[in-house]
């Protein structure tokens, strides 16, 4: 388990030569609300009070121990099919420990970035906490982001509705607009 770690942590630190994000897993539509009272960074379109239609992967679909991953797609998130991507792993919370990918044995972990994004001109981390051991249709999700030197906070929720049947839904970080970058290696996860 060890060894999983080291290995997916270097790979992301590479920019994910290892396909840590290209698992196979549950697609599941889902509704990224972002509350009215949280602390948001300035200077993007995304990061505002309010509700969008998004879809999350949960990968993979094992209870081995093993690096896991949430990948979020908010598909019109500025417009014009224009869209959003995060991809997270499962990881530790605050600096340095939520650049570390952390195996584990069931979905229901925090999960990071791992790297940083820029929002507006502020540097965060994006982040992920699953809390039931199977999500499923009606399980909610904590959206989270982290300065570059504090712990993740919420400042969100991803509800999970039906699964996305028939879909064949790839993830990029480098899927980015509004205020929002992902800065490299980060902004070369795919999956």
């Amino acid at each position: 388990m060890l060894t999983d770690a080291i290995r997916s942590t270097i790979s992301a630190v590479l920019g994910d030569v290892g396909g840590l994000f290209g698992q196979q897993g549950v697609v599941f539509t889902a509704t990224l609300t972002i509350d009215d009272d949280a602390r948001l960074p300035g200077g993007t379109e995304l990061l505002v009070p309010g509700q969008r239609d998004a879809l999350v992967r949960l990968a993979p679909v094992t209870d081995l121990g093993v690096p896991r991953t949430v990948c979020v797609k908010v598909p019109d998130a500025y417009g014009g099919g224009r869209g959003q991507d995060f991809l997270l792993a499962s990881s530790a919370d605050g600096a340095p420990l939520h650049h570390a990918v952390v195996p584990t044995s069931s979905p229901d972990h925090l999960y990071s970035s791992l790297w940083l994004y820029l929002a507006g001109i502020e540097p965060v981390a994006f982040g992920a906490r699953v809390h039931t051991a199977a999500p499923g249709p009606g399980d909610r999700i904590d959206f989270l982001v982290s300065g570059v030197l504090s712990r993740f906070r919420t400042i969100g929720s991803l509800e999970l509705h039906d699964e996305a049947t028939g879909a064949d839904v790839t993830f990029a970080a480098s899927t980015t607009g509004g205020g929002l970058r992902a800065l490299p290696p980060a902004s070369f996860y795919r999956g």
